[in-house]
């Protein structure tokens, strides 16, 4: 106990004394100046944000594009409603003008058209019979021809007999009831021919009814009611073709939004979810074309004439050239959004039309890219060149 005593008298100082002469020592070694070595060459000077956004600003406009179908997307839908019988093509599908896509219920559309073939026939018939009476109307006539020229002959042999009468005497040379008797056959035979006469006009005024000219009122009726048929069956066939929706032009179909089985609602149109949208969305994708937003802050600077380029997003290393199609003359309300942050959402765009002449990267319609315009004046470009 007295031996730890002793350790801890003497131990103790010694240990602060030593703590103190270290830290006196580092002290006097920080407090020792050292010499200023100039460098060679000053670095250079970075230019701060600000100063690059002052260096860039009338160089280049920066927008954004979304890849587009040559001629724009076009979204087919359905001119008759009815439920989907069946369902021809694929998204990705290169198809011709007139191929056929799907295919709306036909079973009461080809029911109406049998029966309308089916009044064309009977149209058809008519007609035919119309026809086929002509030859009877011309053999009547030819009956009441014959039948006028008897009746003829007859009145001029009765008119001779009362004329032979007539030159003898009454009551000597021949009876009173004699004349009276010649004279009444020449009245009748004169209404013989009178009959005869109106049976031919009977039988002209029934053929001219069938004539084929324009004055044959039956057959005129008659050929009427088939070119009526032959048109209530051309609907009929219309309505029946207007049940396979056809490609209105050659593309590639993007999206297909109908399945066998569902019900189409015509106006090109179905409900998926919450939200409509069309049938099928097709377009051509030689070439594709990016529809670029320029905001409305840059429309001033902006030069037709200027470079444009364009990257995919998330491979800004593979770059687009593009070739100025079209301007869109009307400045709209933003609508395709980039999702920044920074982004501006109450303001308005002019849309310019952008064709992909060469690409190294996989472009597929609705992507988004970053378009960046080149609009240097010339001045400077020249001068930049040289």
């Amino acid at each position: 106990m007295a031996r730890h005593s002793r350790v801890l008298m003497y131990g103790l100082p010694v240990l602060a004394a030593v703590a103190v002469t270290g830290a006196v020592l580092s002290m006097s070694k920080s407090s020792q100046s050292r010499p200023i070595v100039e460098p060679r060459q000053a670095p250079p000077v970075q230019p701060s944000v600000k100063d690059w956004g002052s260096a860039l600003r009338g160089v280049l406009i920066g927008a954004s594009g979304l890849v587009e179908p040559s001629g724009q997307e076009i979204r087919i839908g359905t001119d008759v409603s009815g439920s989907v019988e069946r369902v021809l093509i694929e998204p990705g599908a290169k198809i011709g003008r007139g191929t056929p896509l799907f295919i709306i219920d036909r079973r009461v559309a080809q029911a109406v058209l049998v029966q309308r073939q089916r009044d064309l026939v009977i149209a058809q018939a008519r007609l035919n019979h119309a026809r086929a009476r002509i030859s009877g109307f011309e053999a009547e006539v030819q009956i009441a021809q014959t039948a006028i020229e008897a009746a003829r002959a007859e009145r001029d042999e009765a008119a001779d007999m009362v004329q032979i009468a007539g030159q003898l005497k009454a009551g000597l040379s021949i009876p009173e009831r004699e004349v009276t008797k010649r004279k009444s056959g020449l009245r009748a035979s004169q209404a013989r021919l009178d009959g005869a006469q109106a049976r031919l006009s009977l039988a002209e005024a029934n053929r001219a009814l069938f004539l084929e000219g324009d004055a044959g009122a039956a057959i005129a009726i008659e050929r009427a009611a088939v070119e009526q048929a032959k048109a209530v069956v051309a609907l009929a066939e219309a309505e029946l073709d207007l049940r396979i929706v056809r490609a209105p032009t050659d593309g590639t179909i993007l999206q297909v939004n109908v399945r066998t089985g569902e019900y189409a609602q015509a106006g090109s149109s179905a409900q998926t979810g919450a939200a409509a949208t069309a049938l099928i969305i097709m377009g051509r994708l030689e070439p594709m074309h990016v529809r670029v937003d320029i905001d409305e802050a840059d429309i001033a600077r902006y030069d037709a004439a200027g470079t444009a380029t364009a990257s995919v997003r998330g491979a800004a290393d593979r770059s687009m050239t593009l070739r100025l199609v079209r301007l869109e003359p009307l400045v709209i309300p933003k609508r395709a959004l980039s999702g920044q942050a920074t982004e501006r959402v109450d303001t308005r765009v002019m849309q310019a039309i952008y064709a992909i002449e060469t690409t190294s990267a996989t472009i597929r319609p609705g992507q988004q890219v970053d378009v960046f315009i080149d609009v240097t004046p010339r001045q400077l470009n020249t001068t930049m060149a040289r």
